[in-house]
């Protein structure tokens, strides 16, 4: 019932866009030069890409047509896709996909890797970790998936123990804490004007940058963000029985470039860090 749901409101999110019918989609077309083009969907959240409109206009010199699909809720994304309505995604970490696919039944795969938005260690009080006192505050962001990655940033760090049962998302009551800090939840949005109070914050990339900082300069440590290695990096997915298609591959590769890095790099001013 809650996938039909999905569905449904997926189907409305398409037509408010301006999505011509099913019909008509993920065919083999025509350029002037008489030349074929494939079409291929793509499901964005948000309203606009730069990086991806620069993928676009570098696949169309290979007859590839990338339709960016926006979509303005997280779960539609994973739906269409489910459902054919698009190709391929490009929205949500491995978590996220795989929390959806087990939640939902979805038949979806990882193609490619693109970026990681890290969450870092920010003080306007200390230099580096090592000036932390003992009993000093820390604050950390105060949903489930950012403040479970908060604590196991500052288990990396040598702050805190995390309790290895509660995987990727533990929460404070998951700690061990020998140091006797004061660990504060705040909304993430509140958190970087908590470093007028407090010595120590764990801030996300988007937010940060927000705020006025350069993740990549003004961080004291960020997430680790080595391709493969962390559950958070950023990915584009096709449905399992598509993974070996080779134009959807031929957009993981196009998105792989040197290009498309100084795009990102750019566009998010080092809030993302790009993982091939």
């Amino acid at each position: 019932m809650k996938k039909l749901i999905l569905v449904l409101v997926l189907i409305l999110s398409i037509l408010a866009v301006g999505c011509s019918s099913k019909e008509n989609k993920n065919a083999d077309n025509s350029n002037s030069n008489g030349e074929e083009v494939t079409v291929v969907r793509v499901g964005l959240t948000g309203s606009d890409s730069k990086v991806w409109n620069h993928v676009k206009e570098e696949a169309a010199k290979e007859n590839i047509d990338i339709e960016l699909i926006f979509f303005d809720s997280y779960p539609l994304p994973n739906a269409a896709l489910d459902s054919g309505e698009i190709e391929l995604n490009a929205f949500q970490h491995y978590i996220y996909l795989n929390k959806e696919a087990e939640q939902h039944g979805y038949e979806l795969s990882v193609i490619g890797e693109t970026f990681f938005a890290p969450l870092g260690l920010y003080s306007k009080q200390i230099q580096n970790i090592e000036e932390l006192e003992d009993g000093a505050t820390i604050v950390i962001p105060d949903d489930v998936t950012n403040g479970g990655r908060a604590l196991l940033l500052l288990q990396a760090n040598d702050l805190i123990n995390v309790n290895p049962a509660a995987g990727n998302t533990p929460t404070i009551k998951d700690i061990e804490n020998p140091r006797s800090f004061k660990i504060v939840e705040l909304a993430a949005t509140n958190i970087p004007a908590s470093l007028e109070e407090v010595p120590l914050a764990v801030i996300n990339s988007g937010v940060a940058t927000d705020a006025g900082y350069i993740p990549t300069q003004d961080a004291i440590v960020l997430e680790n963000a080595k391709p493969g290695e962390n559950p958070y990096i950023n990915i584009i997915v096709a449905r399992t029985e598509d993974k070996d298609n080779e134009v959807y591959n031929r957009i993981v590769e196009i998105y792989q470039t040197d290009a498309t890095k100084a795009v990102i790099e750019e566009d998010s001013k080092g809030s993302s860090i790009p993982v091939w």
